[in-house]
């Protein structure tokens, strides 16, 4: 059951995505269609329980196919579009180089370890087992969200405390409660298919810009951040969280540098989910809506620029569900402008030293500031890679803003600048990688280089 439960998430996924365009290459969609099949998938639970209809292997199932059938239904309406673009895969050999096998024997070698362990250990991190997990347990024993027992403050007095998980977006513990609905031991499945499916999308994007191997080069730098590796074989959201956010922001860049409208539709897809995964996911939505407003203005073309709007649509569902159900915990936000030179200065203190330790990220955002100073006349005068730069900049000082607006109710502001903060920067993780490896310099070199492995 639970094979079945997994292959038919990732078929919605790659429906949807041929449903976008039959041109995404068969990397992009082997490595998107878990990832977006499972928010569909999720979107699809929560719906449904909205209407009445429980949390029950059956229904999850009977939603998953009828969605599938319809969206069959679309493909062979438009097949003859469709199978103009359709491309069988092929993989050739003789382009392969020395150094691509290397690194991509190194990325399978890391993978597969790093997949062992998720599978290995059970769920054993704080937030998981007070939070995430154990919420996706109860609700498919309890077979509901909306009713589940652990968010009734008769029953849990301090659910409705500052930074309760009852308002946290649901699609983590809607996830865990599906594979826990079709009879898995563990939830752990989802967080080691996400972090793979990662890995394969993002080295197919990157081949979108660059060549074979700095793409899997690239990937290799990507995979082995420790900070992030080590999270990944947690139950924890952060780093599903990266894979719909880092991703959305990328096809947006992509969008961007190519203007092709699929890249654009998936982007806001993928962005619509990163919020699904967590709240404060709105800092990459409202860096998109800045950058495509000043592409707008520049272009005099509107219809774009609305479309991002699109992915506030999970957001609004959720927002909906908890009005109408009673979810509500004590603010944290300060809703007013103020002045804290001291809060503010903690702040920066923090993310400074965040983003200058190797132990966290390697040599991440090390290797970002170097393309960043390489490329900076490329960027002035071309605008290469710009829009990139741009909301990983805005995305960065939009989230500090929200933690200094931020009322610490439940814990000092240290600790979650030490702990949570450092884990929202996951994120960042593939985008700055993406920054360093597709600017100009960047990818004269590998151009190079890739001649003369030939």
């Amino acid at each position: 059951m639970l094979t079945i439960g997994l292959l038919l998430t990732t078929l919605m996924g790659f429906l949807t995505i041929n449903c976008i365009s039959a041109r995404f290459s068969w990397t992009e969609q082997i490595g998107l269609s878990f990832p977006v099949g499972l928010g569909i998938q999720t979107l699809l639970m929560l719906a449904g329980n909205m209407m009445g209809l429980s949390l029950s292997a059956a229904n999850a199932l009977c939603n998953g196919t009828l969605y599938c059938i319809i969206l069959l239904a679309v493909l062979y309406q438009f097949r003859r579009n469709w199978l103009d673009h359709y491309h069988v895969p092929t993989f050739r050999w003789a382009e392969k180089n020395f150094a691509w096998w290397l690194f991509m024997i190194l990325v399978i070698y890391f993978e597969y370890m790093n997949f062992e362990k998720c599978m290995y250990f059970p769920t054993f991190d704080r937030d998981s087992l007070v939070g995430f997990d154990t919420i996706g347990y109860v609700a498919a024993q309890e077979h509901t969200y909306r009713n589940l027992s652990l968010f009734n403050p008769q029953y849990m007095p301090q659910i409705q405390h500052a930074g309760s998980y009852i308002t946290y977006a649901p699609m983590i513990q809607l996830s865990y409660a599906y594979v826990y609905l079709l009879g898995a031991e563990t939830s752990k499945i989802i967080p080691a298919l996400m972090y793979l499916s990662l890995l394969i999308a993002f080295y197919g994007c990157m081949k979108r810009v660059v060549t074979p191997t700095a793409a899997i080069i690239a990937t290799f730098f990507m995979l082995i951040t420790p900070e992030m590796i080590a999270f990944s074989s947690l139950s924890a959201t952060n780093v599903i969280h990266a894979v719909t956010a880092s991703l959305g922001v990328i096809y947006l860049s992509l969008w961007f540098k190519q203007r092709e409208r699929r890249d654009l539709y998936l982007s806001v897809i993928l962005l619509g989910l990163n919020m699904w995964t967590r709240t404060d996911g709105v800092v990459f939505i409202l860096a998109a809506l800045l950058v495509a407003f000043v592409d707008a203005c520049r272009n005099k073309e509107w219809k774009s620029f609305l479309l991002l709007f699109a992915s506030f649509l999970p957001a609004v569902l959720w927002i909906l569900f908890m009005q109408i159900y009673h979810f509500r915990s004590e603010s944290i936000a300060i809703t007013h402008f103020f002045a804290d030179a001291e809060k503010a200065g903690i702040i920066g203190k923090y993310f400074k030293a965040l983003l200058l330790n190797k132990q966290f990220y390697g040599w991440s955002f090390y290797a970002f500031a170097v393309s960043l100073l390489i490329n900076l006349p490329a960027l002035l005068k071309r605008r290469n890679n710009l829009a990139l730069l741009v909301m990983i900049v805005v995305a960065l000082l939009l989230y500090m803003v929200a933690l200094y607006q931020v009322d610490y109710k439940w814990d000092t502001i240290h600790n979650v600048l030490s702990y949570s903060a450092k884990r929202f920067l996951f994120c960042f993780i593939p985008l700055v990688w993406c920054f360093a490896f597709s600017n100009e310099w960047a990818v004269r070199l590998f151009n190079k280089i890739e001649q003369f492995l030939k």
